[in-house]
């Protein structure tokens, strides 16, 4: 076989081609239950484009096809619900004979079979096993063997019962009675068993075993996803418009990346049905992953970004520095420019940010405006509090139990949402709460912007914004490892607060976590929050109080009065010394101060219909917040 040509071969396909002189078991695993692409006149080809790619619907109809075209005799394929199937060029080897076959010569299989019918060995998995260690071991010339499901023959490979520890012991004899050809480049009969995991296989059974040898079947690569492009360009949608010969091509293999062949046919489905154009290929893969042809990124006007600082301000008051830096975060990411510090078109989430402070800055508020600018909707955030993830069990939580474990059916919380809300904020608040083991799915999501759940499904966070939050660096651990003030509000400078609490979020990563590897996804998106300070007091308290006067009017049809004299006392008594505590703070006296008097005040009144009253702040009274009507 020419090299230039077995390279074409999918990956697997090479290492069996190459160990199949070497080995005489095999365990196939992974991507099992795909369809298959390849080229069944290899043999023949001249040259790589002599080849002809042909379909496979399932794995054993390709292995049955090659090993028959490798020189194997007969090919025998097994499985639990359909039995043993035979296929042979010896026209004088067939089903009904095949255990005389196999018995010719062996006085073991033919003890074993002796009365045996071909129907037992259907039934019976022990039968069957054994009906193909004596296969293996048979005839003039090389056999294959096929068997399916085999990570049904037990129930936990790591505690078998009496029964299946003889089942992979029938395969480890197997392995060792293989007959071997040396006429043949000494190449023995092979025995291949198909699995959803190598670990439902004993390890034993493969370690330190030079007979047997794992194979694992990824979906299709880069080269192979544009090649099936090639193939298969002309079955998409394609009447109104001529079909772009270089973009098409070019961004196909990126934009389908961890799609399996099937996943990859289902797109061709989808274009002819929905009636979407080759060339809006990314149209077509959007509607395969998310379920919908709405693209909020694209439909995001440059408008709305040009004015992207005075929206995001209009919420998120004295955070200059964090606004610009989603800004800049929303541009890349409306552009499709946030991978093009990669190789091809990655499915990495849209943009990533790490907003680190003091509570009730804004940190979370900025996210919901975020949300608001791109998704039209402020509620079109997924967040998490990570203190609810703080044990050993956290990423089960988080992306589902598997198959077989409590809480399987209601799947996991991060993956269940993302699926009914793939065009959002996903917001992971206080991080650094988070057990260790939810990393390795943050290190997943930033590298792949994807997960897959606990029952196979794949969620894609490639339309997602996704945010971190963390207190980290507002206390730090002194030499006897107490927690002490790391940043002052009173004496801190905003350079030095940052700083100061940069250099304990990466000895966070860095020393405590021992995950430096984190710290370097999130590049340098990180953003500090100041604390509130004067003057931006006045604003978080003015948009309190205007909201308020706006709902009153809208919902009431009350007039709701303040003046400067109110605004000015309000944030003198009740605001300026409290200031440490962030607009949270001031929230919390609006509500206790403003929003619990006017409750009061209006309760007492008779008449409420069109009311109009003011506040006052009460200097002869301790300073109290007092209400009274005003005009008719």
């Amino acid at each position: 076989m020419k090299e230039e040509i077995r390279s074409k071969f999918p990956r697997w396909m090479q290492e069996l081609a190459r160990f199949q002189a070497l080995k005489s078991q095999f365990y196939l695993y992974g991507n099992i239950y795909d369809c298959y692409y390849f080229p069944l006149n290899h043999h023949d080809a001249e040259s790589v484009d002599a080849l002809q790619w042909a379909r496979f619907n399932d794995i054993s109809h390709l292995l049955a096809e090659y090993f028959d075209r490798e020189g194997y005799n007969t090919v025998c394929y097994y499985d639990v619900i359909d039995g043993l199937r035979v296929h042979s060029s010896d026209k004088q080897v067939s089903r009904a004979n095949i255990l005389q076959f196999i018995s010719a010569g062996n006085d073991d299989a033919r003890q074993y079979f002796d009365g045996v019918k071909i129907e037992q060995v259907d039934t019976s998995t022990e039968d069957a096993l054994q009906f193909f260690r004596y296969f293996v071991a048979s005839g003039q010339h090389p056999v294959a063997g096929i068997v399916n499901f085999a990570s049904r023959f037990a129930s936990n490979p790591n505690n078998l019962s009496e029964e299946e520890r003889r089942r992979f012991l029938r395969l480890i004899k197997a392995a060792q009675e293989a007959r071997p050809f040396p006429k043949l480049d000494g190449r023995r009969s092979i025995l291949v068993l198909l699995c959803d995991k190598l670990n439902d296989i004993p390890s034993w059974l493969l370690l330190e075993n030079p007979l047997t040898k794992g194979i694992e079947i990824e979906k299709p690569n880069k080269e192979e996803r544009a090649r099936f492009f090639d193939i298969s360009s002309k079955r998409f949608f394609s009447e109104g418009a001529e079909v772009d010969p270089k973009e098409a091509p070019r961004v196909f293999p990126d934009l389908t990346e961890n799609l399996s062949n099937r996943e990859l046919e289902d797109l061709i489905t989808i274009s002819r049905r929905e009636k979407i154009h080759v060339n809006n290929l990314r149209q077509i893969v959007d509607l395969f992953k998310y379920g919908t042809k709405q693209n909020f990124w694209e439909d995001l006007e440059k408008e709305k970004i040009d004015n992207a600082h005075e929206i995001l301000g209009r919420r998120v008051k004295g955070q200059q520095a964090a606004i610009d830096k989603c800004v800049e975060i929303i541009r890349r990411a409306k552009m499709g420019l946030n991978t093009i510090d990669s190789s091809g078109m990655k499915s990495r989430p849209k943009g990533v940010v790490f907003f680190a402070g003091p509570t009730g800055v804004g940190k979370t508020e900025l996210a919901k405006s975020m949300a608001e600018l791109i998704y039209n909707s402020e509620d079109a955030i997924v967040r998490f509090d990570m203190s609810e993830y703080n044990d050993s069990n956290s990423d089960v939580k988080l992306i589902g139990a598997p198959p077989g474990y409590v809480g399987y059916e209601e799947g996991g919380q991060l993956t269940s949402q993302l699926k009914s809300k793939p065009f959002s904020i996903v917001l992971f608040d206080e991080i650094e709460k988070a057990h260790p083991i939810v990393f390795d799915k943050f290190l997943q999501i930033l590298d792949d912007g994807r997960l897959t759940d606990g029952k196979g499904e794949t969620v894609y966070f490639s339309e997602s914004l996704i945010v971190f939050t963390s207190n980290l660096g507002m206390y730090r651990e002194d030499e006897h490892g107490r927690r002490v003030k790391n940043v002052d509000y009173h004496s801190d400078s905003y350079e030095e607060m940052k700083e100061k609490m940069m250099s304990e979020i990466r000895n966070f990563f860095n020393s405590k976590l021992n995950r430096p590897e984190i710290l370097n996804r999130f590049g340098d998106n990180f953003v500090v929050f100041d604390f509130i300070k004067p003057d931006v007091d006045k604003l978080i308290l003015m948009k309190g109080l205007n909201t308020i006067q706006q709902n009153l009017a809208k919902q009431k049809n009350w007039t709701f009065d303040f003046d400067e004299e109110f605004v000015e006392g309000f944030r003198q008594h009740y605001v300026s010394k409290n200031l440490h505590h962030g607009g949270r703070g001031i929230n919390n006296a609006i509500e206790s101060h403003i929003k619990n008097g006017i409750t009061n005040f209006v309760f007492s009144q008779d008449n409420t219909e069109n009311m109009r009253f003011r506040a006052k702040i009460d200097s002869a009274n301790g300073n109290q917040v007092v209400f009274e009507c005003v005009g008719g």
